[in-house]
């Protein structure tokens, strides 16, 4: 005998065999077949989700429907002008805005200070 191994084990019945457990019908079911016990589960239950779900999802867009078939129109804000350029520019002309506007430069680091380095 090796110090790793013990003697021989005695199997059901007495028998010299090896003794192995016995493996129920599903254990072997799912060796050989893998997919019936997770594929097929998996799909089920996404499958299966979709439908159960379908009437909550119909539930929900026909209260929205109802909601907005009965809700009064007074409710809404009427509708803006269009945008014009030629417009705004002549308000801005009355106002006197046009004039005082000057471009600006914006304040810069120093140059001796890295811009780059800041963020390490």
């Amino acid at each position: 005998m090796t110090a790793g191994k013990s003697g021989p084990q005695f199997g059901p019945q007495g028998s010299w065999r090896p003794f192995r457990q016995r493996q129920s019908k599903l254990q072997r079911l799912s060796q050989k077949h893998p997919f019936l016990c997770v594929g097929l589960p998996f799909l089920t239950a996404v499958i299966g989700g979709s439908f159960v779900l379908l009437p909550t999802q119909q539930t929900k867009y026909e209260v929205r429907d109802k909601h907005v078939k009965t809700a009064p129109l007074a409710n809404f804000k009427p509708a803006k002008r269009e945008f014009s350029l030629q417009e705004e520019y002549f308000k801005m002309q009355t106002r006197g805005e046009w004039g005082e506007w000057e471009p600006k430069r914006v304040e810069r680091p120093p140059e001796d200070e890295p811009v780059f380095d800041r963020y390490d």
